[in-house]
C-alpha cells in the first residue's frame, strides 16, 4: 500500500530537538496528519484527553521522561492501546541497546541520522501493520459473534484439553453452572472419548458416537483450529434426538417387515427341500427342475432381505464399528474354509498370498469378514470354470491392503465408476450370475466406516481386481486414519 492511499492516518512526533522534529514533520506531513511534541510529558498529557495516533515517532534521548520510559509506560498502562505503533529514533547502534528498546515496547527503530525516505517507509510499514491488525480483530469479532449466535452448541478446548469457550447455546444445553466449565477438563464437561481419539477424529473427520445430555441426543463433530502455534479443538453438538428416534422406528419397521418376509420364505425352503429329497414321493424331472428354480429364487430373496437389513443398520447414524486387532490373513482363511467346496466344484484355481500374523488391521472383525466374503463371492460368480482367483494381503505405508483378483470377463470402463453405488451390478452374459446389487455398496459402507478406501481395476476379457485398504493396528499413531492413496500396488 503506497503512502497516497493511507487515508490520512495520524502520526505524533516526540523530539526535544526542534530541528529534527520539523524535519520529520516535513517528511510525513503530506501523507499523514502530524502533531509534534517537544517532550514525553507533554505527549502523555495530551494522550490523556485525546485519541491515540496510529504511529508514535519517539526520540530515545530526551530531558525529563525519555523515549524508552514513554514506551514502558504506554505498554504497561491499564488502558491497552494495541493499535498504537511506536517507532523509536535512536543514536544507539549496539545490539544490547536495540534489544532493550524493542523489549520496552517499540515496534521498530531507526538510527539517527536517517534518510527521509527510510523514515517514510518505516512509518508506512507500521501503518500497514495497524491496518492488518484492525482487519484481523474485526474478523475475529465477527467470527465470535457468529459463534455466539450459532444454532448449535459450540465448545472450544485448549492444548491441555480444558474448556476455553462456550457459546450461548452450549451454556443453555449444559444448564446452570455452565459458566464454571471454563478451565475444567473437557472430560468433566462432556462424555466424549479420550483426547487422542478426539485428535484422531479431528484429523480424519471420523464420526464420533452420539452423546446424551439430559434427555437429548447430540452428534459431536470435532475440528482442529491452529491458533498461536497451539492446536485447539472445537466441538460442535448437533441435536439429533428427533432424527435418531425416526431412525430407530424405521429400523424397527424394517426388522418387522424382514421377519414377516423371512418366516414364510424359510417355511417354503423347508418344503422345497423335503420335496427335493423325495419325502413327498417320486417327482418327475420337470418338477424337480421347477423346485430347484424355486429354491434358488427363494434363497435370492432371503439374501436380498439380509443385505437390505445390513445396509439399513450401517446407514443408521448411531451405528459404529467395533475396534480391535484383526488378523486379516487368518480371517481370509476362515472365509475360504466355507467357500472351498464351492470353488472345487467349479474347478476354479485359488491362489492365496497372505501370511497369518503379518497383516493385522484395526477394525470390526465381523464386518471385515463380510467385506472379504462379498468380494470373494463376486469373484466366484464371475470367474469361469478353470479360471483363477487370487487373494493377497499385505502391509504398506501403515495400512493393510487386501485384494481379490479374478480372471472373469472384466468390466467396461463406463461401468466401473458405478459399481459401488446402489443396486449396481456389472453386466454379464452369464445367466447363472445373480445378486441383489447391494453387496459392493455394503463393502464400501463398511470400509469407509473404518476410515478406509475401496476400489476396483478391470480389463475387459482379462478379469477384475477389487481391493480395500484399512488402518494397520501397529501403524504409528494407532487409529490415526489413512493417508490419501490410490489403489494399493498389486
Amino acid at each position: 500500500m503506497s503512502a497516497g492511499v493511507l487515508q490520512r492516518r495520524r502520526v505524533w512526533i516526540v523530539d526535544d530537538s526542534a530541528l529534527d522534529a520539523e524535519r520529520a514533520r516535513h517528511v510525513l506531513d503530506a501523507p499523514y496528519v502530524v502533531d509534534v511534541f517537544t517532550d514525553g510529558s507533554a505527549m502523555l498529557e495530551h494522550l490523556a484527553s485525546h485519541a491515540p495516533p496510529d504511529v508514535l515517532v519517539l526520540d530515545w534521548v530526551m530531558p525529563g521522561v525519555s523515549g524508552i520510559e514513554v514506551c514502558r509506560f504506554l505498554r504497561a498502562a491499564d488502558v491497552p492501546r494495541p493499535h498504537l505503533a511506536i517507532l523509536l529514533l535512536t543514536t544507539q547502534t549496539r545490539t544490547d541497546d536495540i534489544v532493550e528498546g524493542l523489549a520496552a515496547g517499540a515496534n521498530d527503530y531507526l538510527v539517527k541520522p536517517y534518510a527521509d525516505a527510510e523514515l517514510l517507509a518505516r512509518v508506512d510499514a507500521l501503518v500497514r501493520w495497524n491496518g492488518l491488525l484492525e482487519r484481523a480483530q474485526k474478523a475475529e469479532a465477527s467470527v465470535l459473534q457468529l459463534l455466539e449466535h450459532a444454532p448449535d452448541p459450540l465448545i472450544t478446548v485448549d492444548r491441555q484439553r480444558c474448556v476455553s469457550y462456550l457459546n450461548g447455546e452450549a451454556q443453555r444445553v449444559l444448564g446452570p453452572g455452565s459458566s464454571e466449565c471454563v478451565g475444567r477438563p473437557l472430560s468433566e464437561v462432556l462424555p466424549l472419548p479420550a483426547a487422542d481419539q478426539l485428535e484422531e477424529a479431528a484429523r480424519t473427520s471420523r464420526p464420533l458416537k452420539d452423546i446424551h445430555i439430559g434427555d437429548q441426543i447430540y452428534s459431536p463433530t470435532i475440528r482442529s483450529l491452529p491458533t498461536s502455534g497451539d492446536a485447539t479443538l472445537t466441538i460442535a453438538l448437533r441435536d439429533v434426538t428427533s432424527r435418531r428416534e425416526k431412525e430407530t422406528r424405521r429400523l424397527d419397521f424394517y426388522s418387522i417387515i424382514a421377519h414377516d418376509l423371512r418366516s414364510p420364505l424359510g417355511a417354503m425352503l423347508m418344503r422345497t427341500e423335503l420335496m427335493l429329497r423325495g419325502r413327498r414321493g417320486v417327482l418327475s424331472a420337470e418338477t424337480i427342475g421347477d423346485l430347484r428354480k424355486m429354491d434358488a429364487n427363494i434363497r435370492r430373496l432371503v439374501a436380498l432381505i439380509n443385505d437390505f437389513l445390513d445396509l439399513a443398520r450401517m446407514e443408521e447414524a448411531g451405528h459404529k464399528m467395533e475396534r480391535s486387532r484383526v488378523d486379516l490373513p487368518a480371517l481370509i482363511a476362515e472365509v475360504l474354509d466355507e467357500f472351498r467346496p464351492l470353488i472345487e466344484s467349479t474347478r476354479q484355481h485359488l491362489e492365496v498370498d497372505a501370511a497369518i500374523g503379518q497383516v493385522v488391521a484395526l477394525g470390526d472383525k465381523s464386518r471385515l469378514q463380510q467385506v472379504i466374503t462379498n468380494l470373494l463371492t463376486n469373484a466366484i460368480k464371475f470367474t469361469p470354470p478353470e479360471g483363477r482367483i487370487s487373494i493377497r494381503a499385505a502391509v504398506s505405508d501403515g495400512c493393510c491392503d487386501v485384494s481379490v483378483e479374478d480372471t472373469g470377463p472384466g468390466i467396461a470402463p463406463d461401468v466401473l465408476r458405478t459399481l459401488f453405488q446402489r443396486y449396481t451390478r456389472a453386466p454379464t452374459t452369464r445367466s447363472a450370475v445373480s445378486g441383489t446389487g447391494l453387496g459392493l455398496l455394503i463393502v464400501r459402507e463398511i470400509v469407509e466406516a473404518h476410515g478406509g478406501t475401496v476400489g476396483v481395476t478391470s480389463v475387459l476379457g482379462k478379469g477384475s481386481r477389487f481391493w480395500f485398504r484399512v488402518a494397520a493396528a501397529d501403524s504409528p499413531g494407532g487409529e490415526a486414519g489413512l493417508p490419501a492413496s490410490a489403489s494399493p500396488s498389486t
